[in-house]
């Protein structure tokens, strides 16, 4: 290319075109495609029978791999028991799986085992002292190095001490630090693999819907139907990780359900001229009918019925009983009277 002139021209029109016209013609089309797709895309969200039906899924596995490795450590098994109580851990604490996934043996060896204190035992009630003495905590490193949380069943908690335990015994190399490791390798197993794994072979109706994604997702949602202050939200957002600006800004019920629930009562109301009825309360107070039909008023209905009597009423009979006969002989003093009698309702004045 070297003393081409011409190519080296083409170049610089082609630099020229691409930072004058690029972003007009190409990026500015392709952002808008992009939005255009999203406007009626269907938001996803795991089923509660799905989650469920993985839940007793698992824990089936979790006894039936514990009992074998248990009697008979072995590779095969020491890796289906870590990918079921991996799954376990992600499905429970709604974690992201790269998060859980990583998870040294070390923070789980040094978690801590101290007993409630007993001045912060004395605030909590006796449900929530059960829950502190039933779960175990341990922290791992989460996003951007934020340490998070993770809760352990006593059923975690065992089948992760037997991998421990039989951590060598099964082909782990000692260079590996992960508690959830592949055997012969130094890197752990994948939590989307294993949800995904899992999520077909339970027979769930949706099983993409239960990745570690949407069942953060799941959960920042629906919290939204829960009455939580801004203290308890603030809570479940650092313990999902979240920043709480985020979380009310992203996690909140779909906009198109908000619109069909929630905004179709002021519109209904509206319509039904009942809005005064609810006044001071909130979107979530009001009660409405959808079915109900719009009566008119009995006011409207009587000047409606009084209108048409009006309007079907022939002229020149009005005030006047047909069914008597009216004498017109205008020579008789008494037919003269009768015919003042009808038309005025008067007795003649003699």
């Amino acid at each position: 290319m070297c003393g081409d002139t011409t190519k080296v021209q083409k170049a610089e029109d082609f630099k020229h075109i691409y930072q004058t016209c690029w972003r007009e013609m190409i990026s500015c089309h392709a952002h808008n495609t992009l939005e255009e797709k999203r406007y009626s895309a269907p938001l996803i969200l795991p089923f509660a029978d799905d989650v469920k039906k993985v839940h007793i899924y698992l824990k089936e596995k979790q006894q039936e791999y514990y009992s074998t490795l248990f009697n008979a450590p072995n590779t095969k098994t020491w890796a289906k028991l870590a990918k079921v109580t991996l799954a376990q851990m992600i499905i429970f604490n709604r974690k992201r799986q790269g998060e859980a996934c990583l998870m040294p043996v070390q923070s789980f060896e040094s978690r801590d085992k101290s007993t409630l204190n007993i001045d912060i035992a004395d605030s909590l009630s006796e449900v929530e002292q059960a829950l502190c003495k039933y779960f175990s905590r341990v922290e791992i490193r989460g996003k951007r190095g934020r340490k998070i949380a993770v809760l352990l069943a006593p059923e975690m908690i065992k089948s992760m001490e037997l991998l421990v335990k039989t951590h060598e015994v099964c082909g782990v190399p000692k260079e590996n630090i992960y508690m959830f490791a592949i055997p012969g390798c130094e890197t752990s197993f994948r939590g989307s693999d294993c949800l995904r794994c899992f999520a077909m072979e339970c027979g769930a109706k949706c099983p993409k819907a239960l990745s570690s994604t949407k069942l953060r997702k799941h959960i920042s949602t629906m919290s939204r139907v829960l009455n939580m202050n801004d203290t308890e939200m603030d809570q479940l957002a650092d313990f999902l990780g979240h920043d709480i600006r985020i979380h009310r800004k992203y996690y909140r019920l779909p906009e198109g359900t908000l619109q069909l629930a929630k905004i179709t009562k002021v519109l209904m109301a509206m319509e039904q001229g009942r809005l005064n009825e609810f006044r001071g309360k909130g979107l979530d107070q009001i009660s409405i009918n959808p079915t109900k039909c719009v009566e008119p008023d009995a006011g409207m209905e009587s000047e409606t019925e009084h209108s048409h009597d009006v309007t079907s009423s022939e002229p020149g009979t009005s005030g006047v009983n047909s069914s008597r006969p009216v004498n017109t002989n205008e020579g008789s003093p008494e037919g003269t009277r009768e015919v003042m009698k009808v038309t005025s309702g008067k007795e003649p004045v003699q």
